[in-house]
């Protein structure tokens, strides 16, 4: 009686965070409504879905607390939810699908593009090709590949199925869809099309680049880095890739989407799978010296103004994933910028590119470790 009691108890706590989590967001739609703030349709997409999963999450507890009692219910809420899907299917480009590119080269790319690179390539070609900033040559898979290549190995219908018989709660059997799926986008092949877009763009940067030609390859997924949301540190990054790892790298970073922290982010945000198209940017590699991240504002303090610049010596592997030591800057705005904070770390490993593929960590000591991997004018130059 006890075990009976206890389970009954715990579905009717999930019931009613399920409830509170849907009136929230109902709540937020609400307010939307009024028109206060504006909202685009990432905020739409998100809220409706975010409801409509713990809408779903109540019958199920419904159905385990009273069986057979509410048999309609279940059939009502496919009917209301597939109206809802229709009418926030993304929409397409007017162009026939044939005609929206599998790949766009950073020279190309601004925000106006953003459906097909995703955030962080648009974003990029923003501070490329609007600001005139140094960035690396490049290009990007674009999201339209994405499509091409999932529809061409019949991916998406073995996604759907399995996480629609996968409770989001259920870390084992998330874990084990995850993998699942991940195995089917590493072994898919790609199309041949696709496989002959990416070649050529390869040619392409290697006459502007020389025949050493190596790349960074990381993500750039819709709604990546859109108000309210950050995927950052989900999605895999593959550094200093040849030619001949290329697709094999392209398929690493796709099935990334799938690991379970990715899954378990965008199952809690409310996002849809077929919403987040997955672009992939591919940068020119480069042989740095120092590296690092430069925040123009800080997230966890938006009363501070001034800017906040993280380096270390090589790579800045160790700073973007959290695990090493690094120097810290802190600069003042200003005509000329200011250096108001110098924290100098002992940085015992440093990453560097082997000559052919690849990156190696390699341990640093001497004098090396503890001197400022940026100089003071390095630092105002950033800033």
């Amino acid at each position: 009686l006890r075990l009976a009691f206890k389970d009954r108890y715990h579905h009717f706590k999930l019931l009613l965070s399920a409830n509170g989590r849907a009136l929230e967001r109902m709540a937020e739609i609400e307010e939307a409504l009024r028109g206060c703030q504006p909202f685009g349709m990432t905020f739409v997409r998100a809220a409706c879905t975010d409801a409509s999963v713990n809408v779903l999450r109540m019958i199920r507890s419904m159905e385990h607390l009273a069986p057979d009692r509410y048999r309609g219910l279940r059939e009502r809420y496919e009917s209301i939810n597939a109206a809802i899907l229709a009418a926030l299917a993304p929409p397409r480009a007017a162009a026939a699908e044939g005609h929206r590119p599998l790949i766009l080269e950073l020279a190309h790319l601004d925000r106006r593009r953003l459906e097909l690179t995703g955030s962080k390539m648009a974003q990029l070609g923003e501070i490329r090709n609007r600001l005139g900033l140094p960035v690396p040559e490049g290009f990007v898979i674009t999201t339209a590949a994405y499509e091409r290549f999932f529809a061409a190995a019949g991916i998406q219908d073995e996604i759907n199925r399995l996480f629609q018989a996968t409770a989001p709660e259920d870390l084992e059997a998330l874990m084990s869809a995850s993998a699942r799926v991940q195995q089917l986008i590493l072994r898919a092949p790609l199309p041949e099309d696709l496989q002959a877009a990416i070649h050529e763009a390869w040619q392409a940067l290697e006459a502007r680049q020389g025949p050493r030609l190596t790349v960074a390859v990381r993500s750039s997924s819709l709604f990546e880095d859109s108000a309210g949301s950050s995927f950052a540190g989900q999605f895999r990054t593959e550094l200093n890739v040849s030619r001949e790892h290329l697709l094999e790298a392209y398929r690493e970073v796709v099935a990334s989407k799938y690991s379970l922290h990715a899954l378990s982010y965008r199952l809690n945000r409310g996002f849809r799978d077929e919403d987040v198209a997955v672009a992939v940017g591919c940068v020119a590699m480069v042989e740095a010296v120092a590296g690092g991240v430069a925040y123009s504002a800080i997230p966890v303090g938006l009363a501070d103004s001034r800017l906040h610049i993280s380096a270390t010596w090589g790579l800045p592997k160790a700073i973007v994933d959290g695990t090493g030591v690094h120097d810290r800057f802190v600069v003042a705005r200003g005509e000329p910028p200011a250096l108001v904070e110098a924290h100098i770390g002992r940085k015992e490993t440093r990453f560097v590119c082997y000559p052919d593929e690849g990156v190696c960590r390699l341990d640093q000591t001497g004098e090396a470790a503890v001197q400022p991997s940026l100089t003071e004018a390095q630092v105002r130059e950033l800033a």
